[in-house]
Protein backbone atom coordinates (compact mmCIF):
# COMPACT_ATOMS: atom_id res chain seq x y z
CA UNK A 1 0.00 0.00 0.00
CA UNK A 2 1.33 3.42 -0.96
CA UNK A 3 0.17 6.67 0.58
CA UNK A 4 0.01 9.88 -1.43
CA UNK A 5 1.46 12.65 0.74
CA UNK A 6 -0.86 15.53 1.54
CA UNK A 7 0.34 19.10 1.02
CA UNK A 8 1.80 20.24 4.34
CA UNK A 9 4.36 22.99 4.74
CA UNK A 10 4.23 23.33 8.51
CA UNK A 11 6.95 22.50 11.01
CA UNK A 12 4.74 19.93 12.76
CA UNK A 13 5.98 16.34 13.09
CA UNK A 14 4.77 13.11 14.66
CA UNK A 15 7.19 10.55 16.10
CA UNK A 16 5.88 7.09 16.96
CA UNK A 17 7.64 5.25 19.78
CA UNK A 18 7.79 1.61 18.78
CA UNK A 19 10.26 -0.19 21.03
CA UNK A 20 8.17 -1.81 23.78
CA UNK A 21 7.81 -5.54 24.31
CA UNK A 22 4.24 -5.65 25.71
CA UNK A 23 4.74 -8.37 28.34
CA UNK A 24 1.23 -8.01 29.80
CA UNK A 25 -0.29 -9.44 26.59
CA UNK A 26 1.66 -12.70 26.82
CA UNK A 27 1.39 -15.29 25.30
CA UNK A 28 0.25 -13.48 22.14
CA UNK A 29 2.87 -10.77 22.66
CA UNK A 30 6.50 -11.90 22.75
CA UNK A 31 9.82 -10.11 22.39
CA UNK A 32 9.94 -11.13 18.72
CA UNK A 33 6.34 -10.02 18.07
CA UNK A 34 5.35 -7.39 20.65
CA UNK A 35 1.99 -5.75 21.19
CA UNK A 36 2.39 -2.99 18.58
CA UNK A 37 2.55 -5.61 15.80
CA UNK A 38 -0.65 -7.39 16.86
CA UNK A 39 -4.07 -6.77 15.25
CA UNK A 40 -5.93 -5.49 18.30
CA UNK A 41 -9.57 -4.42 17.88
CA UNK A 42 -8.93 -4.09 14.14
CA UNK A 43 -7.67 -6.17 11.20
CA UNK A 44 -4.65 -3.81 11.24
CA UNK A 45 -1.85 -3.91 13.78
CA UNK A 46 -1.73 -1.25 16.48
CA UNK A 47 1.29 0.29 14.75
CA UNK A 48 -0.54 0.50 11.41
CA UNK A 49 -3.52 2.08 13.17
CA UNK A 50 -1.20 4.65 14.77
CA UNK A 51 0.43 5.55 11.44
CA UNK A 52 -3.00 5.93 9.82
CA UNK A 53 -4.04 8.36 12.57
CA UNK A 54 -0.84 10.33 12.13
CA UNK A 55 -1.52 10.66 8.39
CA UNK A 56 -4.72 12.54 9.18
CA UNK A 57 -2.57 15.24 10.82
CA UNK A 58 0.76 15.51 8.95
CA UNK A 59 2.13 14.31 5.65
CA UNK A 60 4.01 11.03 5.34
CA UNK A 61 7.53 12.46 5.38
CA UNK A 62 6.73 14.28 8.64
CA UNK A 63 6.19 10.96 10.45
CA UNK A 64 9.09 9.23 12.21
CA UNK A 65 9.29 5.78 13.79
CA UNK A 66 11.62 5.23 16.77
CA UNK A 67 12.41 1.57 17.34
CA UNK A 68 14.92 -1.21 17.95
CA UNK A 69 17.00 -2.58 15.08
CA UNK A 70 15.82 -6.12 15.76
CA UNK A 71 12.40 -5.03 14.38
CA UNK A 72 13.95 -3.70 11.16
CA UNK A 73 12.27 -6.26 8.90
CA UNK A 74 9.04 -6.71 10.86
CA UNK A 75 8.28 -3.03 11.02
CA UNK A 76 8.22 -2.62 7.23
CA UNK A 77 5.20 -4.92 7.03
CA UNK A 78 3.18 -2.45 9.10
CA UNK A 79 4.16 0.75 7.26
CA UNK A 80 3.05 2.20 3.92
CA UNK A 81 5.19 0.90 1.04
CA UNK A 82 6.53 4.39 0.34
CA UNK A 83 7.37 5.22 3.95
CA UNK A 84 10.71 7.12 3.91
CA UNK A 85 13.36 4.68 5.19
CA UNK A 86 15.41 7.58 6.60
CA UNK A 87 12.47 8.33 8.91
CA UNK A 88 12.91 5.05 10.78
CA UNK A 89 15.22 5.76 13.72
CA UNK A 90 17.04 2.82 15.30
CA UNK A 91 18.23 3.40 18.85
CA UNK A 92 21.55 1.74 19.82
CA UNK A 93 20.04 0.69 23.17
CA UNK A 94 16.72 0.82 24.98
CA UNK A 95 17.05 3.83 27.28
CA UNK A 96 13.39 4.72 27.91
CA UNK A 97 11.39 7.64 26.56
CA UNK A 98 13.54 10.64 27.49
CA UNK A 99 16.53 9.48 25.46
CA UNK A 100 14.32 8.36 22.56
CA UNK A 101 12.59 11.75 22.44
CA UNK A 102 15.79 13.77 22.77
CA UNK A 103 17.61 11.85 20.04
CA UNK A 104 14.62 12.04 17.69
CA UNK A 105 14.23 15.75 18.38
CA UNK A 106 17.89 16.46 17.62
CA UNK A 107 17.70 14.56 14.31
CA UNK A 108 14.60 16.47 13.21
CA UNK A 109 16.00 19.80 14.41
CA UNK A 110 18.99 19.49 12.07
CA UNK A 111 16.65 19.88 9.08
CA UNK A 112 13.83 21.78 10.77
CA UNK A 113 15.08 24.11 13.56
CA UNK A 114 11.55 25.30 14.37
CA UNK A 115 10.08 21.81 14.64
CA UNK A 116 7.26 20.89 16.99
CA UNK A 117 6.86 17.17 17.61
CA UNK A 118 4.01 15.12 18.98
CA UNK A 119 5.16 11.74 20.31
CA UNK A 120 2.67 8.87 20.06
CA UNK A 121 2.97 5.44 21.65
CA UNK A 122 2.67 2.84 18.88
CA UNK A 123 0.50 0.43 20.85
CA UNK A 124 -2.55 2.37 22.04
CA UNK A 125 -6.15 2.22 20.88
CA UNK A 126 -7.89 5.48 19.95
CA UNK A 127 -11.52 6.01 19.00
CA UNK A 128 -13.26 9.23 17.90
CA UNK A 129 -10.71 10.01 15.17
CA UNK A 130 -12.04 13.52 14.45
CA UNK A 131 -11.66 14.53 18.08
CA UNK A 132 -8.18 13.01 18.19
CA UNK A 133 -7.03 14.97 15.14
CA UNK A 134 -8.48 18.19 16.54
CA UNK A 135 -6.84 17.65 19.94
CA UNK A 136 -3.39 16.94 18.46
CA UNK A 137 -3.57 20.04 16.26
CA UNK A 138 -4.51 22.03 19.35
CA UNK A 139 -1.47 20.64 21.16
CA UNK A 140 0.87 21.75 18.37
CA UNK A 141 -0.40 25.32 18.66
CA UNK A 142 -0.30 25.28 22.46
CA UNK A 143 3.24 23.89 22.60
CA UNK A 144 4.46 26.78 20.45
CA UNK A 145 2.58 29.60 22.18
CA UNK A 146 3.32 28.50 25.76
CA UNK A 147 6.80 26.97 25.26
CA UNK A 148 5.53 24.05 27.32
CA UNK A 149 5.30 20.28 27.20
CA UNK A 150 1.68 19.49 26.36
CA UNK A 151 0.23 16.22 27.59
CA UNK A 152 -3.20 14.63 27.21
CA UNK A 153 -5.12 13.58 30.28
CA UNK A 154 -7.71 10.82 30.22
CA UNK A 155 -10.63 11.12 32.61
CA UNK A 156 -10.53 7.92 34.71
CA UNK A 157 -13.31 5.40 34.13
CA UNK A 158 -12.36 3.37 37.19
CA UNK A 159 -9.51 2.62 39.56
CA UNK A 160 -6.34 1.48 37.82
CA UNK A 161 -2.95 1.38 39.52
CA UNK A 162 -1.10 0.50 36.31
CA UNK A 163 -1.51 4.04 34.91
CA UNK A 164 0.43 7.15 35.81
CA UNK A 165 -1.89 9.74 37.37
CA UNK A 166 -1.79 13.53 36.99
CA UNK A 167 -3.37 15.95 39.45
CA UNK A 168 -4.38 19.24 37.87
CA UNK A 169 -4.23 22.70 39.45
CA UNK A 170 -5.58 25.76 37.61
CA UNK A 171 -7.87 25.84 34.58
CA UNK A 172 -6.94 28.12 31.70
CA UNK A 173 -8.94 28.57 28.49
CA UNK A 174 -8.19 25.21 26.83
CA UNK A 175 -5.88 23.51 29.29
CA UNK A 176 -4.91 22.95 32.91
CA UNK A 177 -1.71 23.61 34.78
CA UNK A 178 -0.42 20.65 36.76
CA UNK A 179 -0.08 20.21 40.50
CA UNK A 180 1.83 16.91 40.48
CA UNK A 181 2.51 13.59 38.77
CA UNK A 182 1.85 10.37 40.66
CA UNK A 183 3.56 7.45 38.95
CA UNK A 184 1.39 4.31 39.20
CA UNK A 185 0.02 4.98 42.70
CA UNK A 186 -1.25 2.24 44.99
CA UNK A 187 -4.99 1.68 45.39
CA UNK A 188 -5.18 3.59 48.70
CA UNK A 189 -3.59 6.68 47.12
CA UNK A 190 -5.83 6.48 44.04
CA UNK A 191 -8.99 6.36 46.15
CA UNK A 192 -7.79 9.37 48.11
CA UNK A 193 -6.79 11.58 45.18
CA UNK A 194 -9.81 10.63 43.06
CA UNK A 195 -12.31 12.07 45.52
CA UNK A 196 -11.81 15.69 44.45
CA UNK A 197 -12.24 15.07 40.70
CA UNK A 198 -8.92 16.70 39.76
CA UNK A 199 -7.09 13.59 38.57
CA UNK A 200 -6.42 12.33 35.05
CA UNK A 201 -4.68 9.25 33.67
CA UNK A 202 -1.51 9.98 31.72
CA UNK A 203 -2.10 9.05 28.05
CA UNK A 204 1.60 8.94 27.18
CA UNK A 205 1.12 11.43 24.30
CA UNK A 206 3.48 14.45 24.49
CA UNK A 207 3.85 17.50 22.27
CA UNK A 208 6.62 20.12 22.47
CA UNK A 209 9.03 22.14 20.38
CA UNK A 210 12.52 20.71 20.11
CA UNK A 211 13.86 23.92 21.67
CA UNK A 212 11.64 23.43 24.73
CA UNK A 213 12.87 19.87 25.21
CA UNK A 214 16.53 20.82 24.84
CA UNK A 215 16.16 23.71 27.31
CA UNK A 216 14.49 21.43 29.88
CA UNK A 217 17.05 18.65 29.41
CA UNK A 218 19.93 21.10 29.90
CA UNK A 219 18.25 22.39 33.06
CA UNK A 220 17.17 19.14 34.72
CA UNK A 221 19.28 16.39 33.13
CA UNK A 222 22.59 17.99 32.09
CA UNK A 223 24.30 14.57 31.99
CA UNK A 224 22.46 14.05 28.68
CA UNK A 225 25.22 15.91 26.85
CA UNK A 226 23.94 17.13 23.50
CA UNK A 227 27.50 17.35 22.26
CA UNK A 228 28.10 13.72 23.21
CA UNK A 229 24.93 12.57 21.46
CA UNK A 230 25.90 14.51 18.34
CA UNK A 231 29.48 13.19 18.15
CA UNK A 232 29.28 9.70 19.62
CA UNK A 233 25.77 8.29 19.73
CA UNK A 234 26.70 4.83 21.03
CA UNK A 235 28.76 6.27 23.89
CA UNK A 236 25.94 8.66 24.77
CA UNK A 237 23.47 5.78 25.04
CA UNK A 238 25.92 3.88 27.25
CA UNK A 239 26.58 6.81 29.58
CA UNK A 240 23.15 8.39 29.91
CA UNK A 241 20.76 6.93 32.48
CA UNK A 242 17.53 5.21 31.48
CA UNK A 243 14.81 7.71 32.34
CA UNK A 244 11.23 8.23 31.28
CA UNK A 245 10.20 11.71 30.18
CA UNK A 246 7.99 11.88 33.27
CA UNK A 247 10.69 11.04 35.81
CA UNK A 248 13.42 12.99 34.03
CA UNK A 249 11.53 16.17 33.13
CA UNK A 250 7.76 16.31 33.67
CA UNK A 251 7.85 15.74 37.43
CA UNK A 252 10.46 18.47 37.86
CA UNK A 253 9.16 21.37 35.77
CA UNK A 254 6.16 23.69 35.89
CA UNK A 255 6.61 24.24 32.17
CA UNK A 256 3.96 21.66 31.38
CA UNK A 257 0.22 21.80 30.68
CA UNK A 258 -2.59 19.26 30.26
CA UNK A 259 -5.33 19.08 27.66
CA UNK A 260 -8.29 16.87 28.67
CA UNK A 261 -8.62 14.36 25.83
CA UNK A 262 -11.91 14.47 23.93
CA UNK A 263 -11.24 11.08 22.33
CA UNK A 264 -11.69 7.54 23.64
CA UNK A 265 -8.32 6.10 24.71
CA UNK A 266 -7.00 2.80 25.98
CA UNK A 267 -3.43 1.58 26.24
CA UNK A 268 -4.84 -1.96 25.69
CA UNK A 269 -1.99 -2.94 27.97
CA UNK A 270 -3.69 -5.87 29.64
CA UNK A 271 -6.30 -8.45 28.79
CA UNK A 272 -8.94 -6.84 30.98
CA UNK A 273 -8.78 -3.54 29.08
CA UNK A 274 -9.13 -5.40 25.77
CA UNK A 275 -12.10 -7.39 27.10
CA UNK A 276 -13.88 -4.15 28.03
CA UNK A 277 -13.60 -2.87 24.45
CA UNK A 278 -14.57 -6.05 22.60
CA UNK A 279 -18.16 -6.99 21.66
CA UNK A 280 -19.65 -9.64 23.96
CA UNK A 281 -22.36 -12.26 23.81
CA UNK A 282 -25.28 -12.51 26.22
CA UNK A 283 -22.99 -14.06 28.86
CA UNK A 284 -20.50 -11.19 28.50
CA UNK A 285 -17.96 -13.49 26.86
CA UNK A 286 -15.70 -11.89 24.23
CA UNK A 287 -13.13 -13.34 21.86
CA UNK A 288 -9.90 -11.69 20.82
CA UNK A 289 -10.04 -12.83 17.18
CA UNK A 290 -13.11 -13.60 15.13
CA UNK A 291 -11.99 -17.14 14.36
CA UNK A 292 -11.50 -18.09 18.02
CA UNK A 293 -13.82 -21.05 18.70
CA UNK A 294 -15.38 -21.63 22.11
CA UNK A 295 -18.42 -23.16 23.81
CA UNK A 296 -19.53 -22.33 27.33
CA UNK A 297 -21.76 -23.81 30.02
CA UNK A 298 -22.78 -21.72 33.01
CA UNK A 299 -19.89 -19.27 32.43
CA UNK A 300 -19.87 -15.47 32.53
CA UNK A 301 -17.69 -12.48 31.70
CA UNK A 302 -14.66 -14.13 30.08
CA UNK A 303 -12.22 -13.36 27.29
CA UNK A 304 -11.03 -16.18 25.04
CA UNK A 305 -8.41 -16.43 22.32
CA UNK A 306 -7.97 -19.83 20.67
CA UNK A 307 -5.23 -21.27 18.52
CA UNK A 308 -6.34 -22.27 15.01
CA UNK A 309 -8.30 -25.53 14.86
CA UNK A 310 -8.68 -25.64 18.65
CA UNK A 311 -11.89 -25.45 20.67
CA UNK A 312 -11.94 -23.74 24.08
CA UNK A 313 -14.53 -25.06 26.52
CA UNK A 314 -15.68 -23.01 29.50
CA UNK A 315 -17.62 -24.70 32.30
CA UNK A 316 -18.77 -22.91 35.42
CA UNK A 317 -16.14 -20.16 35.30
CA UNK A 318 -16.38 -16.38 35.62
CA UNK A 319 -14.17 -13.35 35.01
CA UNK A 320 -11.32 -15.22 33.31
CA UNK A 321 -9.00 -14.58 30.37
CA UNK A 322 -8.12 -17.81 28.54
CA UNK A 323 -5.46 -17.09 25.92
CA UNK A 324 -4.17 -20.08 23.98
CA UNK A 325 -1.29 -20.12 21.47
CA UNK A 326 0.86 -22.95 20.10
CA UNK A 327 3.67 -21.85 22.46
CA UNK A 328 1.77 -20.96 25.60
CA UNK A 329 -1.52 -20.95 27.50
CA UNK A 330 -2.58 -18.21 29.91
CA UNK A 331 -5.45 -18.54 32.36
CA UNK A 332 -5.92 -15.55 34.67
CA UNK A 333 -8.57 -13.50 36.41
CA UNK A 334 -9.42 -10.49 34.27
CA UNK A 335 -9.02 -8.09 37.19
CA UNK A 336 -5.53 -9.48 37.87
CA UNK A 337 -4.37 -9.37 34.24
CA UNK A 338 -1.99 -6.49 35.03
CA UNK A 339 0.08 -9.10 36.89
CA UNK A 340 0.86 -10.97 33.66
CA UNK A 341 3.94 -8.72 33.58
CA UNK A 342 5.08 -10.42 36.80
CA UNK A 343 4.50 -13.82 35.21
CA UNK A 344 6.67 -12.81 32.25
CA UNK A 345 9.41 -11.70 34.64
CA UNK A 346 9.23 -15.18 36.14
CA UNK A 347 9.30 -16.80 32.69
CA UNK A 348 12.46 -14.99 31.60
CA UNK A 349 14.19 -15.58 34.93
CA UNK A 350 14.41 -19.33 34.29
CA UNK A 351 16.71 -20.73 31.65
CA UNK A 352 14.33 -23.52 30.64
CA UNK A 353 11.38 -21.13 30.12
CA UNK A 354 12.97 -17.83 28.99
CA UNK A 355 12.56 -18.65 25.29
CA UNK A 356 8.77 -18.62 25.76
CA UNK A 357 9.05 -14.82 25.81
CA UNK A 358 12.54 -13.75 24.82
CA UNK A 359 14.20 -14.34 21.48
CA UNK A 360 17.35 -16.42 21.64
CA UNK A 361 19.34 -13.43 20.39
CA UNK A 362 17.71 -10.91 22.74
CA UNK A 363 19.66 -10.46 26.01
CA UNK A 364 17.36 -7.74 27.26
CA UNK A 365 14.59 -8.39 29.72
CA UNK A 366 11.01 -7.26 29.20
CA UNK A 367 10.33 -3.62 29.86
Amino acid sequence: MEITPKPNHTQNFIAILCGGSGPRLWPLSKASNPKQFLPVLSPDSLLTQTVNRALKIVRLDHIYIVTNRKYQQTIKIHLPANFPPQNIIFEPQKKNTLMAMLYTGLLIEKKHPQATISFFPSDHYIKNQKNFVSDIKKSFSLAKTTNSIVIFGIKPTGINSSYGHIQIKDKQKDFYTIKKFIEKPDLKTIKKISQNNTVFWNSGIYTFTVKTLIDLVEKYQPQYSLNLIDKNLSRAYQRCPSLSIDVGISQKTNQIVLIPASFLWSDVGQWNSIHKLLPKNADLISKFSKDSLFLSVDSKNCLVSASPNKLIGLVGVKNLAVIDTPQGLLVCRLKKSYSVRDLVSLIISHKNTSSYFLDKYDPNKAS
